[in-house]
């Protein structure tokens, strides 16, 4: 256990040491799908999301799918984040055991927005016309033991983003693994999210800021260039403090490097009663707005068999305001 411990410190050394080397540049704007990158639940939201290394439900599709393997026999997901200007975002999992062979799941995630009114140069005001916003992921999981404290686990989906008539699909994979160590809830996990290849918009568009295409009589249309999908790594740390059978205080780190933006760091609580009522907080540094997180959640038993858990959360995002999102899951 000494010698796990210490690999362990070894690993956060290094990746620290790396991300201070680095140069402090973010490439935001090189990345499309930033809706895959918006947090997803209200328990992994109010702990900071630093939940690679804590997920252990259906809700595990959307950080790490290796969290998936816990699930007991059933597990049902629903999760709605309220986002600024208008936009609603939101995520639905289901996952089954399947005995030996693994846990299966399915899931979505999906971004809406009212309709908007058309502008252009010639009708500054409104064309009369309008477009709205449906940008969506389908995928599938799966993710089983290769131990008693090693699992892993994959996503395939495919991701599609659309804007009026320009739009494109493509696939994307997620891969994530979790080792449990057993000593007081210490478990090590890593993921990768989003890993998929290069895309490009349909259609071609005029360019207002280049005279070879504007100025051009008749005007000269360009085609849209190739981006990639936002590709993120996630390491996570997370360990029981307090691990009674009454009170219960898990703490958890993660360190996340995009190729969209700076590396974060984010922190998070979780004080549980009983594994019944929960309390949450956590913090993301490094981040462009805001950072600080809370929230809380109930585990209601339904029955013999059926449980159901409600969770809220508050994140502060600066200028944007805050942040709200809840989720419900049922267990079986």
């Amino acid at each position: 256990m000494i010698r796990q411990i210490l690999t362990i410190l070894l690993i956060l050394n290094l990746v620290i040491l790396g991300s201070l080397s680095a140069e402090e540049f973010a490439p935001v704007g090189t990345a499309v799908a930033q809706f895959l990158e918006i947090g997803m639940g209200a328990r992994s939201t109010g702990m900071g999301e630093a939940v690679t290394a804590v997920i252990n439900d259906a809700s595990a599709v959307f950080w790490n799918p290796a969290g998936l393997a816990d699930v007991k026999w059933f597990n049902l997901y629903s999760a709605y984040n309220s986002w600024p200007a208008g936009i609603s975002i939101g995520g639905l999992s289901a996952a089954i055991k399947v005995g030996n062979l693994g846990t299966f799941g399915v899931n979505t995630v999906y971004l809406m927005t009212d309709d908007m009114e058309i502008t252009t140069i010639e009708h500054p005001n409104g064309t009369g016309e309008y477009f709205a916003i449906s940008n969506y992921s389908l995928g599938l999981t799966y993710s089983r033991y290769l131990t008693d404290k090693v699992s892993v686990g994959v996503t395939t989906k495919l991701v599609h983003e659309g804007y009026w008539d320009y739009s494109y699909s493509t696939w994307a994979i997620d891969l994530g693994t979790m080792y449990r160590t057993g000593f007081h809830g210490l478990n090590i996990a890593m993921s990768i999210l989003n890993f998929g290849p290069d895309v490009k918009f349909s259609g071609d568009y005029i360019d207002y800021s280049d005279d070879k295409s504007y100025g051009a009589q008749p005007p000269v249309p360009k085609t849209f260039e190739t981006y990639s999908l936002p590709v993120n790594f996630r390491f996570g740390v997370s360990l029981n403090v307090i691990d009674g059978r009454v009170n219960q205080l898990k703490t958890a780190m993660d360190l996340v490097h995009s190729n969209n933006n700076l590396e974060q760091y984010n922190l998070g609580l979780e004080y549980s009663m009983n594994r019944l009522i929960f309390i949450r907080s956590g913090y993301r540094f490094n981040t462009d707005e805001g950072g600080f997180s809370l929230g809380g959640g109930l585990n209601l038993h339904m029955g013999e068999d059926l449980n159901l858990r409600a969770d809220y959360s508050y994140a502060d995002m600066g200028i944007l305001k805050a942040i709200h999102r809840f989720s419900i899951e049922f267990t079986l």
